[in-house]
């Protein structure tokens, strides 16, 4: 398309250039048009974005931004764009709470492979497979303390998702919308 760009430029005439290419002078110009049209858009420093989605997500989409007052479905994926470059990455309070997580259910994992170890000792030497009462009572405590890690992790997935709808909403009410 540069080449028929700069042979209409040099001064070739478009009926020769349809001509030459097998093509009718329309097509050429739509072609020129939409060449141009690109060149601008790439000047501007800005890029078409498409895409499709069912209507049942996009009327979702459409409804949210609504309730955020949102004037255009344009200019709310404009705002979607222009999200802070860190709006994905782990929020450090969450990944040091995780990390809390991990080790807890680490120590309880180191825990529960001794006892399986002692009672596979055991076991090999021809006893019977019986868990003594403080061993009941560790096991006991074990699930108590895995409980109480379940509840800490399901208390961690909502905040986070608390955080990230309201840094979400945060970013989409205070970008700009004019093009650019």
């Amino acid at each position: 398309m540069k080449k028929i760009a700069a042979s209409i430029r040099a001064g070739v005439p478009v009926s020769a250039l349809a001509k030459a290419h097998g093509v009718t002078r329309p097509t050429i110009y739509r072609a020129l048009r939409a060449f141009h049209e690109k060149e601008a858009v790439a000047d501007a420093g800005t890029a078409a974005v498409f895409f499709t989605v069912d209507r049942d997500s996009l009327g979702a989409f459409d409804a949210f931004t609504g309730r955020l007052g949102l004037r255009s479905r344009a200019d709310a994926f404009r705002r979607v764009c222009r999200m802070p470059a860190g709006f994905l990455e782990p929020d450090p309070d969450l990944a040091a709470a995780l990390r809390a997580v991990a080790g807890e259910l680490s120590a309880i994992g180191r825990n529960v492979n001794q006892l399986v170890a002692t009672k596979n000792y055991e076991v090999r030497r021809g006893q019977q497979l019986k868990l003594t009462r403080p061993q009941q009572q560790l096991l006991s405590d074990l699930l108590e303390h895995l409980d109480g890690v379940s509840i800490a992790i399901r208390e961690i997935e909502g905040k986070r998702a608390s955080n990230t709808m309201r840094r979400f909403v945060s970013g989409m009410t205070e970008a700009g919308d004019e093009p650019g």
